[in-house]
């Protein structure tokens, strides 16, 4: 049976719906906040039990646990967020001290976030630095799990998920569902800066296939960045989501004070072990604009 945490989130609830797919709703058992009905849930109440909770409740078959739970900064304001970031270490904490008797493997989604700030092509190898308090508790999570792993002779594996996208992002202050309502709305976009700063994108689809194929992993290859191909500039990403809405709308470009920052990553190590990205940029943007487009109708 698969533990997995996070699952009405933006990444969990993709892959809660592939996992059920995949192994059946009897297989998978979400700790949430709240109540689910497509699968089995026991409610953690803020991460406020006893740790006894899975054996108490008839599941001390878990031999899986995907921890995706955790705070995730849904703006840049809120990368220091000193509740949130903590809360992700204390939680983490929780969740292995629970009795879990025949646990046999544990994945982590980590962030890229642990990287220190720097132009060059990032491989898992690059010094981990982070610039955010949200950094630091994944990185400390990273650690902690690592140890705990090894003290107990348990499986697992680190992936460090960077920049997503694709439908369920829309609660999130990030580019794509931002120029996205802008121009749904008609509103004029904001571009902050040059706009020459280079980022990476993976649709949605595409990580869920990673994190599943983690399962198969039968010991530790380290980090691995879950990363897309194609780095493209904000500047095209805007262009090429305004020729696929078909709208005419200005840009403002608005000045900004800070450094450019690229954000590359090497994903050689996901594409060897993992898999490689199916859905292109155009496609997914394709997919994003029209389930945007239904949403705010």
């Amino acid at each position: 049976m698969i533990l997995l945490t996070g699952a009405t989130g933006f990444i969990g609830t993709h892959l809660r719906a592939k996992l059920i797919e995949y192994f059946g709703r009897n297989n998978i058992l979400v700790l949430s906040s709240k109540p689910l009905i497509d699968c089995n849930f026991i409610l953690h109440n803020n991460y406020n039990f006893e740790n006894d909770i899975f054996t108490k409740n008839e599941y001390e078959q878990i031999d899986t646990i995907i921890h995706a739970g955790a705070f995730t900064p849904k703006s840049t304001a809120e990368a220091n967020d000193i509740l949130g970031s903590n809360s992700n270490i204390i939680n983490t904490a929780k969740l292995i001290g629970a009795n879990l008797p025949f646990l046999k493997r544990i994945i982590y989604l980590s962030a890229i976030d642990v990287y220190a700030i720097s132009d060059m092509v990032m491989t898992e190898d690059f010094v981990t630095s982070p610039i955010s308090l949200y950094g630091y508790s994944k990185l400390f999570c990273e650690k902690m799990i690592t140890e705990w792993a090894i003290q107990n002779t348990l499986i697992y594996q680190i992936l460090r998920i960077g920049h997503i996208y694709g439908p369920g992002e829309e609660h999130y202050k990030k580019i794509i569902p931002l120029v996205m309502r802008q121009l749904i709305k008609g509103e004029t976009i904001r571009v902050y800066g040059t706009g020459e700063e280079i980022r990476t994108f993976l649709y949605i689809t595409d990580v869920v296939d990673t994190i599943i194929n983690s399962l198969s992993l039968n010991e530790p290859i380290g980090p691995v960045n879950i990363i897309g191909d194609d780095p493209i500039t904000v500047n095209d990403l805007v262009f090429k989501i305004v020729q696929i809405s078909g709208i005419k709308i200005s840009i403002n470009r608005i000045k900004n004070s800070n450094k450019n920052r690229n954000l590359v990553f090497n994903n050689d190590k996901m594409k060897k072990y993992l898999s490689t990205p199916k859905i292109n940029l155009d496609e997914g943007l394709h997919s994003e604009w029209n389930y945007m487009k239904t949403l705010m109708q």
